[in-house]
């Protein structure tokens, strides 16, 4: 009977882990189907633009960088410097240091180097992901972060090998429509966080707030800048309507 037990209890933390790696495999699927063909046409301009098959490969497995792998792209195919690659790709990602210090508090409780590692797969979706699901107030199990980081991690890959093998036969990607892969997938996962009329308000802040700063010639900054200034807005005006709804309880 002891023995049954103790059988049981060992085995429900494997239980529990597994659930949540397939639970974090679900909830990176939809990434991974969207990052396939966003990876496939990086992986066509990549060999387009004369870098080996094996290096654009290496680049999305090991730099994951998204939009600035695809600048760095256009930046050697033009003959830029390496360090103008390399800065210009360090701007451009410059938004992760937002979206990492906005899921900061979600995996505090895990140690520094696993911290390390999410932090190396937050992309934008991914982050976008992962703060729906601290918004509900869903506690963060490393197995399921761990899951849903790696599985849409590997679209991108798998996206980048298909193309780069592919990019000596094929032309322009844009004329089969890859290039909408990013924004689709972008608006597939803002509509979601739009629940209420001040996210809405705010994500169409930012939207025009960013188009008239690119309008400006502010380069690469827009976004960060759009990013800031809206989501400092909407911090302190969901701040007031909180104290004030507070306030009205408390008369109440």
């Amino acid at each position: 009977m002891s023995d049954t037990i103790e059988s049981t209890v060992m085995a429900e933390p494997e239980a529990s882990s597994s659930s949540a790696i397939l639970t974090g495999m679900k909830r990176g699927f939809p990434i991974f189907l969207g990052y396939v063909p966003l990876g496939f046409a990086y992986g066509v301009l990549a060999v387009q633009n004369n870098i080996p098959a094996v290096y654009a490969v290496l680049f999305s497995l090991l730099v994951y960088a998204g939009a600035g792998q695809f600048i760095a792209v256009g930046l050697w195919g033009m003959g830029a410097s390496v360090f103008s690659i390399v800065f210009t790709t360090f701007v451009i990602n410059l938004r992760h240091v937002l979206m990492s210090a906005a899921v900061a508090p979600w995996f505090a409780p895990f140690t520094r180097f696993q911290q390390f590692i999410i932090g190396w797969g937050l992309t934008d979706e991914v982050f976008a992901m992962h703060s729906m699901a601290m918004a509900t107030g869903e506690k963060a199990r490393l197995p399921l972060v761990y899951a849903a980081n790696l599985t849409s991690h590997s679209g991108w890959v798998l996206g980048t090998f298909i193309g780069a093998v592919a990019g000596d036969f094929l032309p322009d990607p844009k004329l089969f429509g890859l290039d909408y892969a990013l924004p689709a997938m972008f608006l597939a996962l803002l509509v979601p966080q739009c629940k209420e009329r001040l996210y809405t308000l705010a994500a169409i802040l930012s939207a025009l707030l960013s188009v008239i700063l690119a309008m400006c010639d502010t380069g690469r900054w827009n976004v960060i800048i759009a990013s800031v200034i809206t989501s400092t807005i909407g911090a302190l005006l969901v701040t007031h309507r909180d104290r004030n709804i507070d306030a009205l309880r408390r008369k109440a």
